[in-house]
């Protein structure tokens, strides 16, 4: 296991932080289990006609082995932050990897729908674990301003997997069917487990025994809310993110339906936002410490608005080529890897003792702000890609607005309690 050297120091200040040897390794595996839960998801997408076709069940049944495992997640987002700020980081992220690794296994065998998706949602409130946590982590770890670095790596692979996941899923289901897709998984979520027991160090020693309970999470995501700086970052993100999803669920049948552009021809058009995101990311991992994060959450918040109204304009005056949508959806994909890193990291410091608890709750609005846009923006099919170009411009506009609207909020409140 990798060696914990505690400096004595207060896990929220930003002077002496804990230090961790095998520090490459360290930051693999948060990586790794911050991905484990859309990857999760993703990869089981192509096995779905396969699965209702094994169990002679309707595509509704079928469906909630999807919609359930999300729910599941976003709900227990909100239990593993402050699960963790009282019993520490490492202990609830193995019980979390143990969870998906059994109900990953029970999917494998499972002799019926129904035990399938009970294994679905065992397995989604296991991996749901590594996507609070791991951030909470890396903010325990290197404080304010140098865990945008870390964090823009982090996001980047929590982006980027889900991406790759549906054609490694439908290259299993081809080759091994269904169950050979979820044995890979069975794997994947194996060795996730043991990388986290034995590479990964505790890393929050300033531990609140009052920090899990239904009074005292209402109390820790009460205080956050009511902090205009949590809100600017938290809300800014979660916009953000609404127009990568928004993206992922109106682009396929604005490109492929109705500018009538093959599948793999779609996917390699889908690659330019997916490096894109990659180039933002490694901008915010360099600059960010010498720019500040706020600055960072204005340059990218700005450039996802300008790229959301190009690709409006061009749609609505009918330039309908799939380039006149990934080219500003590169930009787009640009904006979030400079941005998303810097709130994320803005967020958990607000209060550094509820590390944990901002964590979850930034997750459960991030989820939750997005399925809506997500769902809202796939069910408008009107024969144009307009919808999802305007639906992606409405969720920048509120990203900027919400973040300009919170810090003047933060402002207001600083300059009142210096005044006499």
């Amino acid at each position: 296991m990798a060696k914990f050297v505690s400096t004595g120091q207060p896990i929220g200040s930003s002077e002496e932080r804990p230090l961790v040897k095998n520090e490459r390794l360290v930051k693999a595996v948060l990586a790794t289990t911050i991905a484990a839960s859309s990857f999760t998801i993703q990869i089981f997408l192509p096995a779905l006609p396969t699965v209702q076709s094994a169990f002679d069940v309707t595509a509704t049944q079928v469906q909630l082995t999807i919609s359930l495992p999300l729910l599941v997640t976003a709900l227990a987002t909100l239990v593993y932050g402050p699960l963790s700020d009282r019993y520490g980081r490492r202990p609830v992220l193995i019980g979390g990897m143990a969870l998906f690794f059994i109900g990953t296994t029970l999917c494998l065998f499972a002799p019926t729908i129904l035990t399938l998706i009970m294994g679905r949602f065992i397995q989604a409130l296991g991996s749901a674990a590594g996507v609070v946590i791991a951030r909470a982590a890396v903010s325990d770890l290197y404080g304010r301003e140098r865990a945008v670095a870390v964090l823009a790596g982090l996001v980047a692979v929590m982006v980027v997997a889900p991406m790759i996941a549906p054609t490694l899923g439908g290259f299993l289901v081809d080759w091994f069917g269904w169950r050979g897709n979820v044995a890979a998984t069975v794997l994947f979520s194996g060795v996730l487990l043991a990388l986290v027991v034995f590479c990964l160090p505790e890393t929050h020693y300033k531990r609140n025994a009052n920090s899990f309970g239904i009074g005292s999470m209402i109390y820790s995501f009460g205080k956050l809310l009511a902090a205009p700086a949590y809100r600017a970052y938290a809300f800014q993100s979660a916009f953000m993110i609404a127009i990568f999803y928004v993206f992922l669920a109106a682009a396929p049948y604005a490109v492929m339906v109705v500018m009538d552009v093959s599948a793999t021809g779609y996917g390699l058009y889908f690659l330019l936002s997916t490096l894109g995101y990659l180039a933002g990311a490694m901008i915010a991992k360099r600059v960010s410490r010498r720019v500040g994060i706020d600055r960072m959450v204005w340059i990218g918040t700005s450039a996802a608005v300008a790229s959301t109204l190009l690709v409006s304009i061009l749609m609505l005056v009918g330039v309908w080529h799939p380039l006149a949508i990934f080219i500003p959806i590169t930009v787009m994909g640009t904006a979030n890897g400079i941005a998303l890193p810097n709130a994320s990291a803005g967020a958990l410091s607000v209060y550094p003792e509820l590390a944990g608890a901002a964590s979850g709750l930034t997750s459960f609005i991030q989820l939750g702000i997005s399925a809506v846009f997500a769902q809202v923006s796939g069910s408008l099919q009107n024969g144009t890609p307009n919808p999802m170009a305007l639906s992606m411009f409405g969720a920048a506009l509120l990203a900027l607005a919400s973040f300009a609207l919170f810090k003047r909020t933060e402002r207001k409140h600083a300059e009142r309690s210096v005044s006499p």
